[in-house]
C-alpha cells in the first residue's frame, strides 16, 4: 500500500517505524519535511471530530492511509454498506408511507405486494437519480474550475 503525506500529499512508502510495541517513530515527508501523518497517534474520536470539521488532513489520513481499496475485505464492506443504506432508505420510505395513511389488517395480499413494489422502485430509482445527478455535477464542477498548483512549501 502506498501512503500519502497529510500536509502536502506527497507519496510515502511508510508512515512510521515501530521499535517495540507502543514505541514508534513517525516518519517525515521528504517533500515538505513535516511529519507525514500525525493522525497515527490520535484517538479515533479526534479523527472523527476533524472529519466533522472537514479538515483536509483528516480526510487524507482516512482515504489514503487507513482505507486500502485493494484489500479483499474492502469490496465486501462496500457492498454491505450499500445494502445497509438501501435497507435503511426503504425503512424510511415505508415509515413515510405509513404515516400518510393507516395500514389495516384487512389489506389484500395484492395490495400489500403492490405497496412494497412501489416502495422498492422509489428507493432504487430515487438513489440512482441522486447519485447520477451528484456525479454529473461533480464532473461539471471539476472541469470548470482550474486545479490549484501545489508547491512543497505551501500550507493550507
Amino acid at each position: 500500500m502506498e501512503y500519502r503525506c497529510v500536509e502536502c500529499g506527497g507519496r510515502m512508502t511508510t508512515l512510521f517505524v515501530q521499535y517495540s510495541p507502543g514505541n514508534i517513530r513517525l516518519m517525515k515527508c521528504g517533500n515538505c519535511k513535516a511529519v507525514a501523518d500525525e493522525y497515527i497517534e490520535c484517538e479515533p474520536i479526534i479523527i472523527l471530530i476533524d472529519l466533522i470539521l472537514h479538515k483536509t488532513k483528516a480526510y487524507t489520513h482516512l482515504l489514503y492511509n487507513v482505507i486500502d481499496p485493494q484489500a479483499p475485505s474492502f469490496q465486501g464492506l462496500l457492498w454491505k454498506s450499500t445494502f445497509g443504506f438501501l435497507l435503511l432508505d426503504a425503512y424510511r420510505s415505508l415509515f413515510l408511507e405509513r404515516s400518510k395513511e393507516e395500514w389495516g389488517l384487512s389489506m389484500s395480499f395484492a395490495s400489500l405486494l403492490w405497496r412494497f413494489q412501489k416502495m422498492l422502485m422509489d428507493v432504487v430509482f430515487g438513489n440512482i437519480m441522486f447519485l447520477s445527478t451528484f456525479l454529473l455535477s461533480m464532473r461539471v464542477l471539476f472541469s470548470t474550475f482550474p486545479r490549484p498548483l501545489r508547491s512543497g512549501n505551501a500550507h493550507l
